[in-house]
């Protein structure tokens, strides 16, 4: 297991927009440290650090790891097929389960990497503007367990791209669509505020990441608008337990679909091949 998962982190050598598309996970808090008036105005270390951690939880998270999370996910499902080494690989033997599971895992990997790149990132911007950076570890473990979070929370989409088993053309148009659905969750009220239990509120990846790391962040003395928000949303927090128990059900409610799915495609592939 351990070589198939190497092997499948090594095809990524042929993708460098995967570590380009880490490396700029800092990019939004980058932007708005340089170019909003609000982030150069600020003369508190600890206020710096939520402000570039706020950007990086709400912005490059929502807006680029999970697309880049849905696009890698049909780039590894698909790749063997595309240049016909599939069945290649099955001879080893290698199950398809375990091929699936390889996959995953190297998905996992590169959404815990990208949220902990985009907070070292985060981390260096604070220290060039000579911002002290109280806090910043707290917030960091923090983003790492939203990139868990949103790991699990991305594979419904893998799931529906593999059971389409069609072109990534298509598996591109279906993962900005759920980016974006899933965005508009997480920043509306409606979603915000249900109680835990089976609702979008609670299943989505945006709104469940939202209403966890949200109370993490530094709510002493928050602004009028602010305290309106927590007034309205402090009651749906959810506990880490909370969070992370419907993240693992997820996980593993689609991973056993997604293996069943890729083993059935595999031998309804054989059987074609041999003309059954």
């Amino acid at each position: 297991m351990l070589n198939l998962l190497l092997c499948e982190c090594a095809k990524l050598r042929r993708r460098p927009l995967f570590f380009l598309a880490a490396a700029i996970s800092g990019l939004i808090p980058l932007g708005c440290a340089l170019l909003l008036p609000d982030f150069r105005n600020i003369s508190d270390g600890a206020e710096a650090v939520e402000a570039v951690m706020s950007a990086l939880f709400q912005l490059s998270a929502s807006l680029l790891l999970l697309p880049a999370l849905g696009v890698l996910g049909s780039v590894l499902f698909f790749q063997e097929e595309e240049s016909d080494t599939l069945k290649n690989l099955l001879t080893v033997p290698v199950t398809k389960p375990a091929l699936a599971f390889a996959k995953l895992a190297v998905l996992f990997l590169f959404s815990v990497t990208f949220m902990a790149a985009g907070g070292l990132i985060n981390l260096a911007i604070l220290l060039a503007f000579g911002w002290e950076p109280a806090g910043f570890w707290r917030l960091f473990f923090v983003g790492t367990g939203q990139g868990i979070l949103l790991w699990a929370g991305a594979l419904p989409c893998i799931l529906l791209v593999v059971a389409l088993n069609r072109s990534s053309i298509l598996s591109v148009i279906l993962t900005f669509a759920y980016t974006t659905v899933n965005y508009i969750f997480s920043i509306n009220d409606r979603f915000l505020t249900q109680p835990f239990g089976l609702n979008p509120g609670t299943l989505m990846p945006g709104p469940l990441a939202f209403r966890w790391y949200f109370q993490y962040l530094d709510l002493t003395s928050p602004s009028g608008e602010m305290a309106e928000l927590l007034e309205r949303i402090s009651p749906y927090f959810l506990t880490t337990g909370q969070a992370f128990l419907v993240a693992g059900a997820e996980a593993a409610v689609c991973f056993s679909l997604i293996a069943l799915v890729y083993r059935r495609q595999g031998t309804e592939r054989r059987e074609t091949e041999c003309g059954i």
